[in-house]
């Protein structure tokens, strides 16, 4: 996966994907074809210091509803 940077606009999609605000983004691990984020790293501990056991976490709905299903099966 390839790291880029995180700007104002990949914080909101990415709060707009999760229906709650984003937090402790590192970078955008992966894009869409679009270009819209489709995989966020996030930090070990939240800023309240909260342990965050995901380093990448998939943000984008559609793609988080096929791999639940793959899971589920």
């Amino acid at each position: 996966m390839s790291s880029d940077l995180v700007s104002q606009a990949d914080i909101d999609e990415v709060s707009r994907q999760l229906g709650r605000p984003a937090r402790d983004i590192l970078a955008i691990a992966a894009r869409c074809v679009c270009g819209r984020p489709l995989v966020v790293k996030t930090k070990p501990r939240l800023a309240n210091g909260t342990p965050f056991p995901t380093l990448y976490y998939l943000t984008q709905p559609a793609a988080t509803a096929a791999v639940s299903t793959l899971e589920a099966t």
